[in-house]
């Protein structure tokens, strides 16, 4: 039987890393389980990634790029609103799109928290934060907007089982709803 290709063997590596991070953490991983996962040899396995740092990286890299331009296209947009809804829209498409990591950076503190991305993830942070904090909103809209954000991430991480376009709709269905203008409650009688 002949070895795999190299561009074969780093795209089998990666999907194999994803499928044990899941199942058992990226702490309880060991390369020479994503080794044997692949069926290579762990020298075969360190020629592309000397150390589990290296994979996560480039593991998470294309994806959290993908995310740093989704923020490069809502931070571009002129109006609070307008920059808010591109950054939710582009957001759900992000995390459908990466549902398989996504998934795992919830169920896993020690992935979000590593050393090797947490920097990038606060700089992100930051970012999405500076578009949905508008100082010149009520609270409760600045509020929706930071449960809509994490809500979305929930429930993509949850709702494993909704097809991708689905689940789209619901959650875009439901940041619009929840981000609506409120209209003034009219203030309750006195009772007699």
């Amino acid at each position: 039987m002949a070895a795999p290709a190299m561009e074969d063997t780093y795209d089998k590596v990666l999907s194999a890393a994803v499928e044990l991070f899941g199942e058992h953490g990226f702490a309880g991983t060991s390369l020479q389980a994503i080794a044997d996962r692949v069926g290579v040899t762990k020298a075969a396995l360190y020629y592309h990634f000397r150390t589990k740092d290296e994979l996560l990286d480039a593991l998470l890299r294309p994806a959290l790029n993908d995310l740093d331009r989704v923020l490069d296209t809502a931070e571009r947009r002129k109006g609070q609103a307008v920059r808010q809804r591109v950054l939710f829209e582009g957001y759900v498409d992000f995390l459908l799109r990466y549902r398989t990591l996504a998934v795992i950076l919830d169920r896993d503190v020690s992935v979000g928290t590593h050393r090797a991305i947490r920097p990038r993830l606060e700089s992100i942070t930051e970012r999405v934060r500076s578009v949905l904090d508008d100082t010149e909103r009520p609270i409760e809209q600045r509020v929706a907007s930071t449960v809509a954000m994490g809500g979305i991430y929930s429930a993509v991480a949850v709702f494993t089982h909704l097809p991708d376009d689905e689940l789209r709709r619901v959650l875009l269905d439901i940041v619009r709803r929840l981000l609506a203008p409120r209209r003034a409650r009219p203030a309750a009688a006195d009772p007699e």
